[in-house]
């Protein structure tokens, strides 16, 4: 689900300028932290008064009260008032931003995608939890190092371009997705395959822990 949230903050009187700031700063981490793991997706800042602190934000999460442990996971929490409106798909809605499970998967694929395009097989394998599922084209290994060593064997110029065709919340920590992937390269035929993945929250964000590839003739 996702949820409008107005957030209006109230500083304490005789709050210093020092613990303001420290304040800010901490609550800039935790929602870089948040929009990691999906479950802040946007921020706004309406017109404001002298002197107001306030916000929109579009968060996601399974349902209002693990919304509630989010909001309350924030620091500037303590000295904030939030009010949520639970939000629904409008027929007529023009835009198309995908679901909330799209984007946890756009999220940690983006960068999959991005590392192998540089061929980077370190960064790949950054996208992986350490006790990762992977099989290629090659026999399966477990762990980031696996991941590794196949994207090191893989040809100079090798690029990925994916198509989400399916996606399913397997719980609030686990999203699957079922997508088309077309390996590109520089002296062959593009190679087109089916992919599965499934992708596991972490203290490090989304993370895919599972990758399936087949490929149908």
């Amino acid at each position: 689900m996702e949820f409008l949230v107005d957030m209006v903050t109230t500083v304490p009187a005789g709050t210093t300028d020092d613990a303001v700031a420290e304040m800010r700063a901490r609550e800039a981490a935790r929602s870089a932290e948040l929009a990691a793991r999906g479950n802040l997706l946007r921020l706004w800042r309406p017109p404001l008064k002298p002197g107001e602190w306030r916000s929109f934000g579009l968060f996601s999460a399974p349902d209002a009260d693990q919304l509630e442990t989010v909001l309350a996971s924030m620091p500037l929490r303590a000295w904030r008032h939030d009010t949520v409106t639970p939000l629904t798909p409008h027929p007529s809605d023009p835009g198309q931003p995908g679901t909330a499970e799209e984007r946890i998967l756009r999220g940690v694929l983006d960068r999959w995608k991005a590392a192998v395009d540089a061929h980077d097989p370190p960064g790949v394998a950054q996208c992986f939890t350490d006790d990762a599922i992977f099989q290629g084209l090659h026999p399966y290994t477990v762990g980031p190092e696996g991941v590794a060593a196949y994207y090191d064997s893989q040809p100079m110029g090798m690029t990925a371009a994916y198509e989400i065709r399916e996606t399913r919340r397997l719980s609030e920590d686990l999203v699957l997705g079922y997508l088309s992937v077309d390996f590109a390269f520089t002296d062959r035929p593009v190679l087109t395959v089916n992919l599965s993945v499934v992708t596991r929250k972490t203290d490090r964000g989304w993370l895919i822990s599972h990758y399936q590839v087949s490929k149908l003739n």
